[in-house]
């Protein structure tokens, strides 16, 4: 019962008004009930050998009228009971409506924020289709089961019951013969769709599948157009589609049986009421009780058919609440590791034998790293492919958290440290850097509340993109697209690195982030990171000697350890790779200097 439970996990500050909308419900359909019955006592006015069911006072008021008069009134009663109805079940859809889209937005606003909180690690392997269908549709679906779905369903037994309760006061064998097929109806329902909730949950699966493939190929388009790959990408969501269509097809062939048969089923037990009423006639019972029975088996039958169809989408509702449940039941990455110390960050980090492996990982992708980095301190790490440079940094901002070993800030351990605390102390640009369909200057300045134009235009310039963006047709007003396809990986890159400059932070890492730009901007940019009033500890991860030979200390990470540290001129003495690197980027040949 995953609806369930997901609904009864979020209904709090809603208690009281679902009390208040179920006790109404109940008002509104014992109302409801009685309207057959008060129509069956009309005809039991006319028919003279009817006899009245109604209330002793109410019987003797009519009495006291001619046949016109007792009709007219009847007819006074039915149509206030009529308003009446209609009256409470305008109030209790205004209660219901109001109750069940706080209880979804509630849902939806902690899934999303859980999304949030949740480890790099999970998010990295996740597919981006899958959690936004996740987001999207399982949500709505289920927001559509809470404003509809249930109170429909709780309508329906509520109706069913009352209608039962006013079919046993006129003649208690006619209405359980005429209801007797109605119970097997609903188990059949009810055992019919658990059967086909497999085929439900395949067909999310494949939906989530179809939508992973939309969003991939969207998303890398230019790449798609840059290799002529349009027909492979096309023939993939095709066969995703079909691969969805032949799924819902499946159901719907199963589901269609259910409406056919069900619907013989109900044509059947009105047949067979229709006949027996005639036995029942004969044996005494009045006009108006038929009428009464057959009014109210009209509609017990049509709604337990009608349940049939709720608890098809009862189950969906239920895949869908088991899908977001999933996420939810996920421990974020502060359930499962966060500090609660807040510590002055100056900027002085230190690794002590820190080893990492990921889960699926056979061997460490680091291993015994032993590095101090002093506040103020610029170092470049440099290294092969796949030397563990990335994973470094993110064991810094606890996007990893360390296997073995400890990092230190300022001699604090950053277990013990506040995650969001110690992120926000550290500033981090990526080589492939993000940024929102927003302007130029709310990309840059999307850290700081109502940045001023002037600090905008202050990092800018140290980025080495001012010139630029004063370029553009409508300069830091320019839009720059999604995920800046407008703007060139050089502009990117800049535009990112302005972004962590806007607020003063001890520790700044450009992972390879200058590796889209050409070399004089590149020395431009670190000109300016070195002009900076409060200069913050730098880590450059990078591949080009030009960005690293500046640095106070260089780290070559070979196999996930550290083969050597030394200064630009202390390593270019030494036999090995940073000397190899430096070769290739023709800064030495065999023979000696070049003017490269």
């Amino acid at each position: 019962m995953n609806a369930i439970k997901l609904f009864l996990r979020w209904t709090k500050g809603n208690k009281w008004m679902l009390v208040i909308a179920l006790l109404t419900l109940i008002i509104l359909n014992y109302i409801r009930s009685n309207i057959p019955f008060l129509i069956s006592q009309t005809y039991a006015i006319i028919d003279p050998n009817g006899s009245s069911n109604l209330p002793v006072f109410l019987t003797d008021f009519l009495a006291q009228h001619a046949l016109a008069g007792r009709l007219f009134f009847m007819s006074i009663i039915v149509f206030s009971f009529i308003v009446l109805r209609d009256l409470i079940n305008l109030f209790y859809d205004f209660i219901m409506s109001l109750t069940s889209e706080s209880i979804g937005m509630r849902v939806q606003t902690n899934f999303y924020d859980h999304i949030q909180k949740l480890p790099y690690s999970y998010l990295n392997q996740a597919q981006t289709g899958d959690l936004i269908q996740r987001s999207t549709s399982d949500i709505n679906r289920f927001k559509r089961f809470i404003g509809g779905v249930m109170p429909n369903m709780l309508n329906n037994f509520f109706l069913i019951g009352f209608y039962f309760y006013q079919m046993m006061r006129v003649d208690v064998q006619f209405a359980l013969i005429s209801i007797s097929l109605a119970p097997l109806l609903f188990i059949f329902s009810f055992f019919y769709f658990k059967w086909v909730a497999k085929d439900f949950q395949e067909l999310e699966e494949k939906e989530g599948q179809l939508t992973s493939v939309a969003q991939e190929n969207i998303t890398g388009i230019r790449v798609v157009k840059a290799f002529a790959n349009e027909k492979y990408e096309i023939k993939k969501f095709d066969d995703s589609v079909e691969d969805f269509s032949t799924t819902w097809q499946r159901l719907m062939k199963k589901i269609s049986f259910f409406w056919g048969f069900s619907d013989g089923v109900i044509f059947f037990q009105l047949l067979a009421s229709f006949l027996i009423s005639i036995y029942f006639y004969r044996q005494g019972i009045t006009i108006d009780a038929i009428i009464l029975i057959f009014m109210c088996i009209q509609d017990i039958l049509w709604r337990t058919r009608s349940l049939g169809r709720q608890l098809s989408e009862f189950t969906r509702t239920s895949i869908a609440a088991k899908r977001i449940l999933e996420i939810m039941d996920e421990k974020t990455e502060y359930e499962l590791a966060n500090g609660t110390e807040k510590p002055k960050i100056f900027g002085t980090i230190e690794f002590n034998n820190v080893s990492f492996s990921f889960d699926d990982a056979s061997v460490p992708t680091l291993h015994n790293i032993s590095l101090k980095i002093n506040a103020g301190e610029t170092i470049a790490i440099v290294g092969k492919t796949g030397s563990g440079k990335s994973t470094l940094i993110n064991l810094i901002n606890r996007m990893f958290e360390v296997s073995e070993g400890a990092i230190l800030i300022d001699g604090t351990d950053i277990k013990n440290i506040e995650k969001q605390y110690l992120r926000r102390n550290i500033g981090i640009c990526m080589q492939e850097p993000f940024l929102f369909s927003k302007t130029v200057k709310e990309n840059i300045g999307i850290l700081i509340n109502n940045v001023e134009e002037n600090k905008v235009r202050e990092v800018a310039r140290i980025a080495s993109i001012e010139t630029e963006i004063d370029k553009f047709k409508d300069g830091y007003d320019t839009l720059v697209g999604e995920r800046g396809v407008t703007l060139s990986g050089g502009q990117k890159q800049r535009i990112a690195i302005a972004r962590i400059l806007t607020e003063e932070k001890p520790i700044l890492i450009f992972d390879d982030s200058l590796s889209a730009v050409d070399t004089e901007t590149d020395k431009q940019i670190r000109k300016g990171l070195l002009e900076r009033k409060n200069k913050a500890t730098t880590i450059i991860v990078t591949h080009k000697i030009l960005s690293a030979m500046t640095a106070d200390k260089i780290v070559v990470l070979e196999d996930g350890k550290i083969s050597v540290v030394g200064t630009h001129e202390e390593l270019i003495e030494k036999e090995g790779l940073y000397k190899n690197i430096y070769k290739i980027q023709n800064y030495f040949t065999e023979g000696g200097e070049t003017n490269g």
